[in-house]
């Protein structure tokens, strides 16, 4: 009964993705023109940034797609429940859902599984471009690291965009606090230059963003080679992100929804 459930969310879905049919071609001209763009703004910089790079192999192209990857898995996990519930309230679907007996955990989980399937496929991209137009070599990474450290980098961060949908359904606006922390993220977790440039304080506070976190074992799985013993801190981390913040994103949704029956607005944005 519940595989049947996950398939139904996932075939919908991906019946939607497929009424759009230059929705692909088009993550791949966006995916292809970043990283060109990226690639010869590290041929631009030289050997500038390597002593910052070193640890990383040297090279600020690999360092930056990596980054890039991650940075794009990421915004599926802040903004995607919020649209699907965006879309639910707005066509009215949202309500219906929510009186079947289909759990409220279920029903958030499932509604976000082929987003992060295309996230995932986007991941793919982004390594797929850059051993095959640009000649990076991958052959050094640690496969079953970086799929732990994907998993554990969606745990934490889909908490936060359950408490953006808790905060759409209740306020009936968009999370300005989620937005900002994609931004921050992307900032100070690392994603285009190096934490070591950033001034200490500043470092400081990107080690309470789970990004941060994700993103250095992510490079180091996929960049050196290292495997789950070497990346300890960075999983004990992440897991202790995802068990606080699942647990309290759920109720704040909960709590939400509650919420919206009880003034009828469901169905109302």
């Amino acid at each position: 009964m519940v595989l049947r459930k996950v398939a139904a969310f996932f075939i919908l879905d991906f019946l939607e993705e497929l009424s759009y049919p230059l929705t692909f071609i088009w993550c791949c001209g966006r995916i292809f023109f970043r990283l060109v763009a990226f690639y010869y703004l590290g041929q631009l910089m030289g050997e500038a940034t390597s002593p910052y790079l070193t640890v990383y192999g040297g090279s600020y192209f690999p360092f930056v797609m990596v980054g890039l990857a991650l940075a794009s898995f990421q915004d599926v996990a802040l903004t995607s429940i919020a649209r699907k519930i965006y879309f639910g309230m707005y066509s009215g679907t949202l309500e219906a859902m929510l009186v079947t007996p289909t759990s409220l955990p279920a029903i958030v989980f499932c509604s976000v599984l082929y987003q992060f399937f295309s996230a995932l496929l986007e991941i793919l991209l982004y390594l797929g471009f850059s051993v095959w137009i640009f000649k990076i070599s991958l052959a050094q990474a640690n496969l079953p690291a970086t799929a732990v450290l994907l998993i554990l980098a969606l745990l934490a961060h889909l908490p936060l965009g359950i408490i953006s949908a808790g905060f759409l359904l209740a306020f009936k606006r968009n999370d300005p606090v989620t937005a900002m922390l994609g931004q921050l993220s992307a900032l100070l977790g690392g994603v285009y230059f190096p934490l070591q440039i950033l001034p200490h304080w500043l470092g400081t506070v990107s080690l309470f963003l789970p990004f941060t976190h994700a993103l250095e074992g992510l490079r180091q799985a996929v960049l050196n080679g290292w495997g789950l013993r070497q990346l300890s801190t960075q999983i004990t981390i992440l897991a202790a992100f995802a068990v606080v913040l699942l647990p309290l994103s759920l109720a704040v949704f909960a709590w939400a929804v509650r919420q919206a029956k009880r003034l009828g607005t469901l169905s109302q944005y």
